[in-house]
């Protein structure tokens, strides 16, 4: 991982943030713009969904799909909200999309009305050729002192079990299991385990 550097958050928590890195290739964090939504879709894209074989022929509808969500979501904020992006220049070069998190208010019990909302991270991805140098591990950092200030102490992700590099990120960095699926519910869909991790800050 590259060396932590400092970060310097914004008084609110969801203005601009910058990460001033110390190692050689130096990347910064801001919040999410209009403007980036179409590359950051294209990002998730490329991370989450099947890149070869006939299932990629769907990759251009699944990409419109996830730029429609980011716009509703950075246009109508009804709960504490913020999406970053890593920002990368390689020698005074057009910078570069490295890498986006979001992190919001959620329930975990979707179907219990009454269930409190926690602080929740979604969509953390990192592209390819920069996994590896920090990217991953200085974004959730940044949601952590997003969320401090919100005044919340704990902070919920899920991983999915057989996704080995995530999981070493997010224990690394200090992420404990909370809760399991049921062994059924992963049989039902005939995919891994979704395992619910949780963070004290």
């Amino acid at each position: 991982m590259a060396n932590l550097g400092t970060y310097y958050p914004s008084d609110s928590g969801i203005g601009d943030t910058r990460f001033i890195s110390q190692s050689h290739t130096p990347f910064q964090l801001r919040t999410l713009q209009q403007n980036d939504l179409s590359e950051v879709a294209a990002l998730l894209s490329r991370c989450f969904y099947p890149q070869e074989g006939w299932r990629s022929w769907l990759n251009p509808i699944m990409q419109m799909g996830i730029f429609h969500d980011l716009q509703s979501r950075h246009s109508v904020r009804l709960t504490p909200y913020t999406s970053l992006i890593g920002i990368h220049s390689y020698n005074n070069s057009s910078p570069e999309l490295v890498g986006t998190v979001e992190v919001a208010l959620k329930s975990l019990s979707p179907f219990l009305p009454f269930a409190p909302a926690v602080p929740y991270i979604s969509n953390l991805a990192v592209t390819p050729h920069c996994r590896c140098q920090g990217v991953g591990k200085q974004l959730l950092l940044a949601c952590e002192k997003i969320v401090y200030q919100w005044g919340h102490q704990h902070l919920y992700l899920h991983v999915l079990d057989d996704n080995a590099p995530a999981r070493r990120l997010y224990a690394e960095i200090g992420y404990q299991l909370s809760e399991t699926p049921s062994h059924w519910s992963s049989l039902a869909f005939v995919q891994p385990k979704k395992l619910l991790l949780r963070k004290c800050l």
